[in-house]
């Protein structure tokens, strides 16, 4: 079993704030707020759609049973891998994937935008928050996760 869990992540620019009220059509100030939480979930989901790095960040993989290999996710470089009880345990990675041994392994990795891959998947995440933000349906959410894969 793996878990991804964030431990601290960047948060979308002013700029890219602006250009989701633009897209959605949004004037009223008084919505920056919600439209702010939807970036955040938008940028979420799309970068673990699409396994690229929207926002840098660290991250921690908790994983049991996972047979020597460990799936990086969003390009990201690992940092490094510790057991159970916090000691560290060697590890060599490849790509996207790490190689450890032993039954548990936390492994602690970083992301780092590429510019170009955030140009191509920046209009999805538009979209995707404007329709959180109009409260569209999971399945129109979903269908808008396909342009990201």
């Amino acid at each position: 079993m793996v878990k991804l869990r964030v431990i601290e992540q960047a948060k979308p620019t002013d700029g890219a704030l602006n250009q989701l009220m633009k897209y959605a059509a949004v004037f009223d100030q008084g919505q920056r707020e919600i439209l702010s939480s939807c970036l955040v979930r938008a940028m979420d989901m799309v970068q673990r759609t699409a396994d690229v790095a929207l926002l840098p960040g660290r991250w921690r993989i908790v994983a049991t049973e996972y047979n020597g290999e460990i799936k990086v996710y969003m390009g990201g470089m690992v940092e490094n891998v510790s057991g159970r009880q916090g000691e560290a345990i060697p590890f060599k990675q490849y790509g996207d994937k790490v190689f450890v041994s032993g039954d548990y392994a936390e492994v602690v990795f970083t992301t780092e935008v590429d510019p170009a891959q955030y140009d191509v998947l920046f209009p999805v995440v538009l979209k995707y928050a404007t329709a959180l933000y109009d409260g569209e349906d999971t399945v129109e959410l979903n269908s808008i996760l396909k342009e990201a894969m």
